[in-house]
C-alpha cells in the first residue's frame, strides 16, 4: 500500500475512533424495537441508505441526524455515540439470572459485576493501546512530511498548498489524539 493509502486509512481509523459505539448501537437499537433500516429510516426521516451506512461505519451522521436518532430513541447524543448500549443490557441479564446466593449454582452478584468491571477495564486498555499506536503513526507521517519538505524548491504552487493542506489536517488528527487522550486521563481519574 502506497503512503496515500497507509495515510487515509490512519485518517479513517482517527476520526471512527470517536464513534465507535454508534454504528452498534444504532444497529442495536433498531433491532431491539423490531423495526428493519427501512422502516427506521422513514419514522426519522431519513433513507434506508443513510442507516445501512452508518451501521456499517462507512459513513458518519451529520450532527442533524445523529439528533434525529438520539430524539426518536429518547437517548443523549453522548450516551449514543460513547457507550455501549447492549453491554449495559446484558449486564441486567446476566445479574437477573443470578439471584446472588452461590448455594444454587448461580453465580453471586459480586462476581457478575466484578465481571463486567474487568472486561471494561480491558476494552479501556484495548482503546489506549489503539490511541497510542495513531499517535506513532501519526508522528510517523509528520516525520516524514517534515523530511519531503526539507526542499521545498522546484515544487509548484499546488504541491505546496497540498502540503499546508496535509499539514492542517495533521494537526486536525493531532488534535483528535489529544481529545482522546484526555478522556483517557477523565476514565483513569473516576476508576480512583
Amino acid at each position: 500500500m502506497n503512503i496515500a493509502g497507509l495515510f487515509v486509512n490512519f485518517v479513517h481509523h482517527i476520526l471512527f475512533l470517536n464513534m465507535h459505539y454508534f454504528a452498534k448501537n444504532l444497529r442495536y437499537l433498531r433491532r431491539s424495537m423490531g423495526l428493519s433500516q427501512e422502516e427506521f429510516a422513514r419514522l426519522v426521516g431519513l433513507n434506508r441508505g443513510n442507516i445501512a451506512s452508518y451501521e456499517k461505519q462507512t459513513a458518519e451522521p451529520s450532527i442533524q441526524n445523529l439528533s434525529r436518532i438520539g430524539r426518536y430513541f429518547n437517548i443523549e447524543l453522548g450516551e449514543l455515540v460513547e457507550k455501549d448500549l447492549s453491554a449495559r443490557n446484558e449486564l441486567i441479564r446476566r445479574i437477573g439470572d443470578g439471584d446472588g446466593n452461590p448455594g444454587n449454582g448461580k453465580r453471586p452478584v459480586e462476581e457478575i459485576l466484578f465481571e463486567s468491571l474487568e472486561e471494561s477495564r480491558q476494552k479501556i486498555e484495548k482503546f489506549r493501546k489503539r490511541s497510542d499506536e495513531m499517535a506513532r503513526i501519526l508522528e510517523g507521517f509528520k516525520q516524514f512530511h517534515k523530511f519531503r519538505m526539507e526542499n521545498p524548491e522546484g515544487l509548484s504552487d499546488e504541491v505546496r498548498k497540498l502540503a499546508l493542506d496535509y499539514e492542517k489536517l495533521l494537526d486536525v488528527l493531532e488534535d483528535v489524539l489529544s481529545t482522546n487522550r484526555h478522556m483517557m486521563e477523565l476514565l483513569e481519574r473516576k476508576k480512583r
